[in-house]
Protein backbone atom coordinates (compact mmCIF):
# COMPACT_ATOMS: atom_id res chain seq x y z
CA UNK A 1 0.00 0.00 0.00
CA UNK A 2 2.65 2.53 1.01
CA UNK A 3 5.12 1.47 -1.65
CA UNK A 4 2.68 2.53 -4.39
CA UNK A 5 2.42 6.06 -2.98
CA UNK A 6 6.19 6.19 -2.57
CA UNK A 7 6.72 4.99 -6.15
CA UNK A 8 4.31 7.63 -7.42
CA UNK A 9 6.47 10.37 -5.92
CA UNK A 10 9.93 8.93 -6.53
CA UNK A 11 9.32 6.88 -9.67
CA UNK A 12 10.54 9.71 -11.87
CA UNK A 13 14.12 9.35 -10.60
CA UNK A 14 16.50 7.87 -13.11
CA UNK A 15 18.43 4.79 -12.07
CA UNK A 16 22.02 5.19 -13.26
CA UNK A 17 23.21 1.83 -11.92
CA UNK A 18 24.45 -0.84 -14.30
CA UNK A 19 21.46 -3.11 -14.85
CA UNK A 20 23.55 -6.29 -14.57
CA UNK A 21 24.66 -5.25 -11.07
CA UNK A 22 21.28 -4.02 -9.80
CA UNK A 23 19.59 -6.75 -7.78
CA UNK A 24 16.67 -4.70 -6.48
CA UNK A 25 14.63 -1.88 -8.03
CA UNK A 26 15.73 1.60 -6.99
CA UNK A 27 12.30 2.39 -5.50
CA UNK A 28 12.57 -0.63 -3.18
CA UNK A 29 16.00 0.44 -1.97
CA UNK A 30 14.88 4.01 -1.33
CA UNK A 31 11.73 2.84 0.46
CA UNK A 32 13.48 0.40 2.80
CA UNK A 33 16.17 2.99 3.50
CA UNK A 34 13.57 5.58 4.44
CA UNK A 35 11.69 3.09 6.63
CA UNK A 36 14.91 2.01 8.35
CA UNK A 37 15.94 5.59 9.13
CA UNK A 38 12.48 6.45 10.45
CA UNK A 39 12.71 3.33 12.64
CA UNK A 40 15.99 4.60 14.10
CA UNK A 41 18.65 2.91 11.97
CA UNK A 42 21.93 4.78 11.94
CA UNK A 43 24.18 3.78 9.06
CA UNK A 44 24.06 1.26 6.25
CA UNK A 45 24.67 -1.79 8.41
CA UNK A 46 21.67 -0.99 10.62
CA UNK A 47 19.53 -0.26 7.55
CA UNK A 48 20.59 -3.65 6.17
CA UNK A 49 19.68 -5.31 9.49
CA UNK A 50 16.31 -3.56 9.40
CA UNK A 51 15.69 -4.73 5.83
CA UNK A 52 16.66 -8.31 6.67
CA UNK A 53 14.20 -8.29 9.57
CA UNK A 54 11.35 -7.00 7.40
CA UNK A 55 11.65 -9.15 4.28
CA UNK A 56 8.01 -10.28 4.52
Amino acid sequence: MYIEAFTTHFGELSDTRQSAKATYPLEDILFITLCGVVAGAEGWSEISDYADGHID
